[in-house]
């Protein structure tokens, strides 16, 4: 089976690789590293890219994906692939998470108000809410 991880270019994401990796060494599983970028972002990256004329840079998705995830070999020590994606996160992390069959997915998440709750989405709420598979949240210290 597989452990996704939802990581971001938040400093959250070290802590939330390193419960994911805990995880896959545990169960012996496959370590997916998941970054999903909003459209707005996916275009403002590939016009980037088209204007300062890069050439075989891959994929802007990729390269999102890749940036994410660097500097988490420190606190990694089982194998693991990046996955990116673009579109919504919760949504998109989840769809991934049904399309490997994951045993867990780990997601990061942050102490807000009721009424920050109510006013603001949460990529790690909509999933916990979506999916029915188990989710490991690693909150932030305060």
């Amino acid at each position: 089976m597989v452990i996704v991880a939802a990581i971001s270019d938040s400093d959250q994401s070290r802590d939330i690789a390193a419960r994911a990796d805990e995880l896959a060494r545990a169960f012996d599983d496959d370590l997916h590293l998941v970054h999903v970028i909003e459209e707005t972002e996916y275009t403002r990256i590939v016009e980037k890219q088209s204007n300062t004329r890069e050439t075989d840079t891959g994929s802007a998705e990729g390269n999102a994906a890749a940036q994410a995830a660097d500097g988490l070999n420190e606190v990694i020590s089982a194998d693991y692939e990046v996955i990116g994606r673009v579109g919504n996160p919760g949504k998109k992390v989840v769809e991934y998470a049904e399309e490997v069959d994951a045993r867990y997915l780990v997601v990061g998440g942050r102490a807000r108000s009721p009424v920050g709750k109510a006013i603001f989405g949460s990529v790690a709420q909509s999933i916990l809410l979506s999916t029915k598979r188990p989710v490991v949240a690693i909150t932030a210290p305060e």
